[in-house]
């Protein structure tokens, strides 16, 4: 089996960085992880992200025709972009043809998935590939993932992934997960796994051996929070593992990844409490400040504020979900006390 590797170090690191990687960090990015004969590279978001929104977002955060037009040739790669149809309008991929780019992938949530066929077939029909990323599937059901593959199935994309948002997936979820979606789409399946619990990889893996065939990854795992399955290890696994094959060539890849330890990081990735927290509790990293000093006014336990705050999979980081979460919390513990005595 040879697993198509997909990196998306200049889209989903940019949530390290704020998308600011340098003219030289984007040659240097693509130019050695083609030579490392990575099959796709995704150079960042067209529109912008729609879990952070930032007003100095660097050029990887919008991928102007201006940012496109200056990527360096690739010989082996493919250059892909993400887009977020809550932030970017149809239209706005109407001048990817005239670009490197050869792929896009919409990513949507669950609860939003009706809004993508409109946007697979657009991007169809610009003649590009076209593949589905869906967010947070740990916030689904069976039988919400089964739906979910209902809509996917009609528009057949050339791939379909599940994201572990919040890093809250086991290698058993994961496998579950596929195997429903293999059985229900003829389209390849991808995850895209994030390491709050130390199990991105084994999460790939169980992937793998449930149906997947791609793989997204991220040099030195960056990313927001603890960070994605790691570029380096990802071809270094399927490099060492005999059942597994691959185009890459690993010291390659290190050195990219070495690249990026020194000279684009801005802190190394680290998995501490804050990260483990969002991943135990299954919610969306950024609530994990909020959850901290809000629970604090409230002199509650966060850990206890965070289970419930992915107890109620929210749509959206809120402060006003802590505080619902934290106002609940603190008039059972009330009535559990005896009320004001």
């Amino acid at each position: 089996m040879k697993p198509t590797l997909l990196d998306c170090t200049l889209r989903d690191g940019g949530n390290q960085n704020d998308w600011q990687f340098t003219s030289t960090d984007v040659h240097t990015i693509v130019t050695t992880l083609d030579a490392a004969r990575i099959d796709v590279i995704e150079v960042g978001y067209r529109g912008g992200s729609g879990s952070r929104a930032s007003a100095t977002a660097g050029p990887s955060a919008h991928c102007t025709p201006e940012y496109l037009a200056a990527l360096p040739a690739v010989s082996h790669a493919e250059l892909a972009v993400m887009v977020v149809p809550t932030v970017c309008p149809v239209r706005a991929m109407d001048d990817l043809p005239d670009s490197p780019v050869s792929m896009v992938r919409i990513a949507a949530y669950p609860w939003n998935i009706d809004g993508v066929p409109e946007y697979v077939r657009a991007v169809r029909a610009l003649g590009l590939k076209v593949g589905v990323n869906m967010m947070a599937v740990s916030y689904t059901t069976q039988e919400q993932l089964a739906e979910v593959a209902a809509v996917v199935a009609a528009e057949a994309p050339d791939v379909f992934y599940i994201a572990d948002s919040f890093g809250a997936l086991t290698p058993d979820d994961v496998h579950r997960r596929v195997e429903l979606l293999a059985e229900r789409l003829p389209t390849p399946l991808g995850i895209h796994a994030h390491n709050n619990l130390g199990l991105a990889a084994a999460n790939a893996v169980a992937g793998l051996d449930a149906g997947v065939s791609w793989l997204d990854a991220s040099l030195c795992a960056m990313a927001r929070g603890a960070g994605n399955l790691a570029t380096e290890q990802a071809a270094a696994f399927l490099t060492a593992w005999p059942k597994y094959d691959t185009h890459a060539n690993l010291p390659l890849v290190c050195e990219a990844a070495e690249y990026v330890a020194e000279q684009v990081l801005p802190r190394p990735m680290t998995v501490r409490r804050a990260e483990i927290a969002a991943g135990i509790n299954d919610h969306h990293f950024y609530f994990q400040d909020r959850i901290e000093k809000i629970s604090a006014a409230h002199g509650l336990d966060p850990w206890e504020v965070g289970r419930r705050t992915g107890a109620a999979r929210p749509r959206k980081v809120l402060d006003e979900t802590v505080e619902d979460v934290c106002r609940e919390l603190a008039e059972q513990t009330k009535q559990t006390n005896g009320g004001d005595a």
